[in-house]
């Protein structure tokens, strides 16, 4: 076992005695379902969420952060629908963004664009310096077939940070389509990230293709 994977099983078990010996700290229990999520304990995860939820019904500031952590277990079990619920009650300030974030990532996991974008537009004018929530922007535009709109995002991320691989990829695709024969975009990517870049060239066509059916056709997302 690693030192990090040591340092975790450690972290699970003082958490573990934390809830033993205070029963009523709900932050221990918000900590340990993360730590179970991100050891893909999604079982154990996903029981301790929902007996904490209505362990602590009458706590509004431990039922929000709860809310978000059971919905993350679900996002990680890929059961997007049901995380979507989740993400969906929270009304808490501080934590109301990162679900919004959230919610965007789960219509666009379920292929739901018009409500990915929905979201996706909320969040970036609530932090237009998140780059991860721009390049989902991007991505979103892409496959409601918006070359023009998805284009000025990914130009966008690049200002902000000229190595971003997401967005050279994203302009390399528009370009792909526009203007085969000069992409120097792709190369750029591949040049960042060239294992992601072999991931992602395996799909290129495919992508591609699905591009132009949405701007011929239309999206079929919801």
């Amino acid at each position: 076992m690693s030192k990090v994977n040591d340092k975790v099983q450690k972290n699970i078990q003082d958490l573990v005695k934390d809830i033993s010996k205070n029963p009523n700290h709900w932050q221990a229990y918000v900590d340990l379902i993360s730590l179970l999520t991100v050891t893909d304990e999604l079982v154990t995860a996903e029981e301790l969420a929902l007996k904490s939820l209505s362990l602590f019904k009458d706590n509004d500031q431990a039922q929000q952060a709860l809310l978000y952590a059971t919905g993350n277990v679900y996002y990680t079990a890929a059961d997007y629908a049901r995380a979507a619920t989740f993400f969906d009650k929270i009304t808490s300030k501080k934590l109301q963004y990162d679900a919004i974030v959230m919610q965007a990532q789960s219509f666009y996991a379920q292929n739901k664009f018009k409500q990915a974008l929905v979201f996706a537009l909320t969040a970036v004018q609530q932090n237009a310096h998140d780059l991860k929530i721009q390049v989902l922007l991007g991505n979103i535009w892409l496959s409601l077939g918006d070359l023009s709109n998805a284009k000025k995002v990914f130009e966008t991320v690049l200002h902000l940070d000229e190595k971003n691989y997401a967005a050279n990829f994203g302009l390399g695709l528009i370009t792909q389509v526009t203007m085969p024969k000069d992409n120097s975009w792709l190369m750029k990517a591949k040049q960042i990230d060239s294992k992601q870049y072999q991931q992602d060239a395996s799909r290129l066509d495919e992508l591609i293709t699905i591009m132009l059916g949405s701007q011929k056709n239309g999206t079929k997302s919801e």
